[in-house]
């Protein structure tokens, strides 16, 4: 089993606070790995993972690359490898949510418009949403917004999906059936939760904490 993500001694993000204490960690190829933190500590972590920022200390890796030493055009390419959804969800306010979803799959994912089409309306069949496919994100309920937040994460059906306080809105059935279909379409899943969680926690090959006292095993 090889490992998807990787952090050594990484201190966090250069020209920010760095973190008190460095953080080693990785992420094994196949699993669902779980961390309960605070939003403080996850924000500058996925940045990293995504190439948004370089980090302070240690080292990165995700995917076999080192983002921070990517030109611009490799990081894209390294980007359409995984899927997102963070914190806020990042929708797109006067679009619509089928277009949330076609948009990024044509300029992001690379597919024509045809092929990004027939994948957003399964998405949406799939996640339960089509009935607000025409709707745009400001009218849609809480949970109707992370849930499609999730959708757009999963449809280019990325090898490694990043998730930050994902589902905290939805409903334990609901919640159970997203994240059954997230590890059946995707390989790799490293989710931030900011409040413990106990249904992510079943779905978790591993628990983590990362607190004021570091980063280590979840009690």
């Amino acid at each position: 089993m090889d490992t998807v993500v990787e952090l050594a001694a990484v201190q966090g993000e250069r020209s920010a606070v760095k973190w008190e204490h460095p953080v080693s960690f990785q992420v094994p190829r196949g699993t669902l790995q779980l961390i309960r933190t605070r939003s403080t500590w996850s924000a500058p972590l996925f940045r990293l993972c995504l190439g948004f920022s370089e980090p302070s200390g240690g080292r990165l890796t995700v995917l076999g690359a080192e983002p921070s030493t990517l030109s611009p055009e490799e990081v894209r390419n390294l980007r359409r490898q995984m899927g997102c959804a963070l914190d806020p969800d990042g929708l797109v306010a006067n679009m619509t949510l089928r277009m949330n979803l076609i948009v990024p799959l044509v300029f992001a994912s690379g597919l024509d418009t045809a092929a990004a089409t027939q994948r957003t309306f399964e998405t949406l069949e799939t996640m339960h949403l089509t009935m607000w496919a025409e709707s745009r994100p400001p009218a849609l309920p809480a949970e109707i917004r992370q849930t499609a937040a999730l959708a757009r994460a999963l449809s280019s059906r990325p090898p490694l999906l990043l998730l930050e306080n994902p589902l905290a809105s939805v409903d334990s059935r609901e919640t159970r059936r997203l994240l059954s279909l997230c590890r059946a379409q995707c390989e790799t899943l490293l989710i931030a939760t900011h409040r413990k969680d106990g249904i992510l926690h079943e779905f978790a090959d591993a628990t983590w904490a990362w607190d004021d006292d570091g980063f280590r095993v979840a009690a």
